[in-house]
């Protein structure tokens, strides 16, 4: 595994519901854990290869781009909570369920997945302002790939 990829898994749990991640590929294994506590910095992703010696160094951090810690704190992002089809409109003749800007309430239909021939609802799960999607009507998505990111109902 690269190190892109691995900065990439860091900042996927760091922007999502997910507490903790461990993932193991040809022989590397990934293992990502999240503080819980408000304020506390992020555990680093510790990189392991079969009991390599050469793993990457776990305090290799870039500055994060501007206001990068304020948006994750605040901002909610939403994971897929399966692997399906993600789609943004209830029927492909029907508007999408939300725009990037649109004011949400908590329980409000956002999208749908569909995983083996069933269609399922995704809702919000708080009320906010809809900042960006981040994936596109049709595709396939994995469980945990981030959906969306939502911004806190006071913000615009």
């Amino acid at each position: 595994m690269d190190l892109p990829k691995i900065e990439q898994l860091v900042d996927l749990v760091a922007r999502s519901a997910i507490a903790e991640l461990d993932l193991t590929q040809d022989g590397t294994r990934i293992r990502i854990l999240k503080r819980t506590s408000a304020g506390a910095p992020p555990v680093p992703a510790h990189p392991t290869s079969g009991g390599s010696a050469q793993a990457p160094t776990p305090n290799h951090q870039e500055s994060p781009p501007r206001d990068a810690t304020a948006s994750a704190i605040a901002d909610i992002v939403v994971p897929a909570p399966m692997h399906g089809v993600f789609y943004r409109a209830a029927a492909p003749d029907e508007p999408p369920l939300v725009e990037v800007g649109a004011r949400i309430e908590a329980g409000q239909k956002i999208c749908i997945i569909e995983a083996m021939k069933t269609f399922i609802d995704i809702a919000a799960e708080a009320p906010g302002v809809v900042l960006e999607i981040l994936a596109e009507n049709g595709d396939e998505i994995e469980a945990g790939q981030a959906l969306f990111r939502i911004g806190p109902a006071g913000s615009s």
